[in-house]
């Protein structure tokens, strides 16, 4: 530990280039058939990604980027769709980054033949999926034996994983060692804290002034370890650690920006909305901010959050149901007493257990004006329209065959199934039921 504590020391005083040069990025398939497919690249904002340009490849398997100025961080470049991406350093020290592709699933098959960033951390990154591999199924064995009680086994199983920690760490510590002037071995240093089970003095370490950090995992890990180690998991545990990020985060606006929509989006997404009620009243729309005004896009950001909350209106949406027809919220709000959006999908365990008891009640409070669009996060049109045969859900069904990345399901933030918004026939939300259990002791007492 303390060899890689002078390691930060050296890569932190390191000078990166302020000014952005043009860069060139550039890449080429050695596989048959992948001319006139689309490759596109994203910037990244910790989690987050956005796509800033794309292009064609060539007949002769090449693609080229236009030369442009990116400032520094992690980005990311993906083949035909979302599923099939990787990441890369962009670095405007290095003029070009050139890359080599064996196989059309580019995590799989990619060479790196220019770019010392990107050497560094593809060579990191092949380590670490290795590494996960080997993990997962070390887990697997640990879990079969503690089923069956060999507590003997556990105990070696759980060595073994600490073994393939230890040689994950040992390994990126050489590579940091090999390169300490990449922006790969700062993020990756400033990843961790040197500082881990003192409050006080936990981000002391972390340059909240450095933009680049932004794009990259570094501000994201560091949040959420720090609020994981020293919140106490309490609501005031919780709110003393967006106090503190949020006064670190005011040595930079864009870095004040972020982090007040990473807690925001992480805290809603975890469930805790009265967490994200406390930052949006303090820092979108209190005094908390101090000088630094929040710019408008970050407004309109929070605002999606805040429509998702008890009382308010959230997104209206169309989506062809199971039968063809277009099925609108506001419309079927506003011809019953309360509309259910009920977002679920057929592979999804829980949903299985729960829904088919449900539309006993469901037919039971439907002459009464209940009413329910069920929102699938399925992908295949036969099985879901399957399983919604065979266990009789006769509300009305949509899809958009995307999983979570289908539009609507963006737009309600939904991360886990099932997940329930009740709506009035103005569309305001008046309930969000954890489950069909919740969801029939509403329906007893207001129908």
């Amino acid at each position: 530990m303390r060899k890689l504590v002078m390691l930060m020391v050296v890569v932190f005083t390191m000078s990166f280039a302020t000014e952005i040069s043009a860069q060139v990025l550039k890449g080429k398939f050695f596989i048959a058939n992948q001319g006139g497919k689309e490759v596109s690249l994203y910037r990244t904002e910790g989690s987050y990604k956005y796509k800033i340009d794309s292009t064609k490849v060539k007949a002769d398997g090449s693609f080229y980027f236009k030369k442009a100025e990116r400032p520094l961080g992690y980005y990311k470049i993906s083949l035909m769709n979302e599923n099939n991406i990787i990441d890369v350093i962009l670095n405007p020290k290095e003029s070009e980054v050139s890359l080599k592709f064996t196989q059309p699933f580019l995590e799989r098959g990619i060479n790196v033949l220019e770019s010392q960033e990107n050497k560094a951390y593809w060579a990191f990154k092949r380590k670490d999926l290795n590494v996960k591999k080997r993990r997962k199924a070390i887990q697997k064995q640990r879990g079969q034996f503690k089923s069956q009680g060999n507590t003997l086994k556990v105990n070696e199983l759980t060595n073994e994983l600490e073994k393939l920690e230890k040689e994950l760490f040992l390994y990126t510590e050489g590579i940091i060692e090999k390169n300490p002037n990449t922006y790969f071995s700062e993020a990756k240093l400033a990843g961790k804290t040197t500082n881990s089970s003192e409050k006080a003095t936990y981000f002391d370490d972390l340059d909240f002034t450095n933009e680049s950090f932004i794009r990259s995992e570094v501000f994201n890990s560091r949040f959420s370890h720090y609020i994981v180690k020293h919140s106490g998991h309490t609501e005031v545990g919780y709110y003393n650690a967006v106090d503190e990020i949020m006064n670190k985060a005011k040595a930079n606006e864009k870095v004040f920006e972020f982090a007040l929509y990473n807690l925001l989006d992480g805290f809603y997404g975890s469930g805790l909305e009265d967490i994200a009620t406390y930052i949006m009243e303090e820092y979108f729309y209190g005094e908390a901010c101090g000088e630094i005004e929040v710019n408008d896009l970050l407004k309109q950001k929070a605002q999606l959050i805040k429509n998702l909350q008890i009382g308010n209106t959230p997104p209206d949406f169309t989506i062809q149901s199971n039968f063809g027809e277009q099925v609108n919220l506001r419309r079927t709000c506003s011809n019953n007493k309360y509309t259910v959006v009920m977002f679920w999908a057929s592979h999804c365990g829980h949903c299985m257990q729960e829904l088919p008891g449900f539309v006993k009640t469901y037919n039971q409070y439907k002459p009464k004006g209940f009413e329910i669009i069920g929102v699938a996060l399925d992908v295949s049109v036969n099985k879901w329209k399957k399983t919604i045969q065979d266990n009789n859900f006769n509300w009305k069904n949509v899809c958009q065959f995307k999983n979570y990345k289908s539009p609507v399901c963006q737009d309600y933030k939904v991360n886990k199934t099932p997940t329930f918004f009740v709506l009035d026939n103005q569309m305001n939300i008046v309930y969000k039921p954890k489950g069909t259990k919740e969801l029939t002791a509403f329906l007893r007492k207001n129908m």
